[in-house]
């Protein structure tokens, strides 16, 4: 099997931005479309309080996929036990949230240290 470099995952800030302001908007909308379902009946705020509660059981989903590389780290990633591809350098990456990411290094022992 050859390795497969992936070297263009490095947007983990960009999820993280994206995913707290998803999640403040459909909080903002909960208790918006609450306040306004409590004064009067309207059949699109109870739809919007919907799609905010959906949005809120979501939005966090893209958060597991994070990962942070320290120097001189790899993580090979596997989605389903197929083997997907090799993250080296280090960086906040944002990878499928489904994918299994091992540092292959991790259980070596190097005895270099005292």
């Amino acid at each position: 099997m050859e390795e497969i470099l992936l070297s263009n995952k490095k947007n983990g800030m960009k999820v993280l931005i994206v995913c707290i302001l998803l999640e403040l908007v459909a909080l903002a909308g909960v208790i918006v479309c609450g306040i306004q379902l409590e004064t009067k009946e309207n059949v699109l705020f109870g739809v919007l309080m919907g799609a905010s509660i959906v949005l809120l059981c979501i939005a966090w989903i893209p958060l597991i996929g994070l990962r942070i590389l320290k120097p001189q780290e790899a993580l090979a990633l596997t989605l389903f036990g197929k083997y997907i591809g090799t993250i080296k350098g280090e960086g906040f990456y944002a990878i499928n949230p489904f994918c299994v990411a091992v540092n292959p290094a991790a259980k070596t022992k190097l005895n270099q240290s005292g």
